[in-house]
């Protein structure tokens, strides 16, 4: 397989999480579209497509690498599309996906555009940004590395969701600081299987969101998403989402395999002397073990009866 078919392979499972877990949650109220789904895979194929022009896969932690930043930005392109661009029905949601202040939404298209024009910019501003700065500060110790860089796509994923869901739901920190927390803790791993800075931001944030989405999918009581809170449910559709389940749970595995592969060619982690094996081999096997333990959980969660039939509060 040549190297821009195993990008586009990649790109297209990065996107098997987000469309599993995003199927689990709302096909019972908005229903289940094939087309959704395949339009996921073949972002997440193009994105990585591109993405691979900048970190070619030529090893297990390149592909980890890949998989984490083509996840990040799938999954940023998806939701500037539906604030920004697309036009559909917000009466549908309890919390409008359009673009808004304070909860209200904003109508006019140009408005709309040249926001989200700013957003795409200020995006790609950040990422030269930390290029640059890798440059001028090559050797900034690793755990610096790890609490700003790591953390900054979390801190942003935060600003989102509270500018988003807030105004609704009410503020909370403990929301608000989850995905930092989490984007950090996931930055330490990948900070041995990449050194650029831009790629550790983007891949720290997309595993961050994959495990938070996962959480909130199969282990908070089954609670209906945010934006079809108090909404009717149409179908519980068990078969479907107990295949979308199994998919989830299958995705993490592989992600097992990659990071436990990653052992054979592993780097000092950013910004360090070269260190024994030992530490680095330790921080790559409990993070494969983890994923196999999440897999294991998400499989008798998502396979459970009370959960496919919806039977909690919503």
């Amino acid at each position: 397989m040549t190297p821009a078919l195993i990008a586009l392979a990649l790109g297209a499972f990065a996107a098997l999480h987000a469309a599993s877990w995003g199927g689990f949650k709302d096909a019972p109220f908005e229903g289940f579209r094939w087309r959704s789904y395949a339009r996921s895979l073949l972002l997440g194929a193009a994105v990585a497509g591109l993405v691979a022009l900048w970190l070619p896969v030529t090893s297990p932690r390149s592909a980890v690498t890949l998989i984490g930043v083509t996840y990040a930005l799938e999954r940023l392109a998806t939701e500037w599309w539906k604030s920004i661009v697309r036009e559909d029905d917000q009466s549908a949601y309890t919390i409008p996906m359009r673009l808004g202040i304070r909860g209200r939404t904003i109508d006019d298209r140009r408005t709309r555009y040249l926001a989200g024009s700013v957003v795409a910019l200020l995006v790609a501003l950040s990422l030269l940004v930390m290029h640059l700065l890798q440059a001028v500060a090559p050797t900034a110790p690793t755990w610096l590395v790890v609490l700003t860089v790591g953390g900054a796509g979390g801190w942003a994923t935060a600003v989102g969701g509270a500018w988003k869901d807030a105004p609704v739901e009410g503020f909370s920190g403990w929301k608000f600081l989850r995905s930092p927390l989490v984007a950090t803790a996931w930055a330490l791993p990948l900070s041995i299987v990449t050194h650029s800075w831009p790629a550790l931001l983007l891949g720290a944030a997309g595993f961050a969101v994959a495990s938070i989405e996962t959480y909130k999918t199969f282990f908070t009581g089954g609670r209906a998403p945010g934006k079809f809170a108090g909404r009717p449910v149409r179908s519980t559709l068990p078969r479907l989402r107990r295949a979308l389940a199994t998919q989830n749970a299958a995705w993490w595995l592989v992600m097992s395999a990659a990071f436990a592969a990653s052992i054979l060619n592993p780097l000092s982690p950013l910004g360090a002397l070269p260190v024994p094996t030992g530490p680095v081999t330790a921080t790559l096997l409990s993070v494969a073990a983890g994923a196999v333990g999440l897999a294991g959980m998400v499989t008798v969660r998502g396979h459970s009866k009370r959960l496919l039939a919806l039977d909690v509060t919503l």
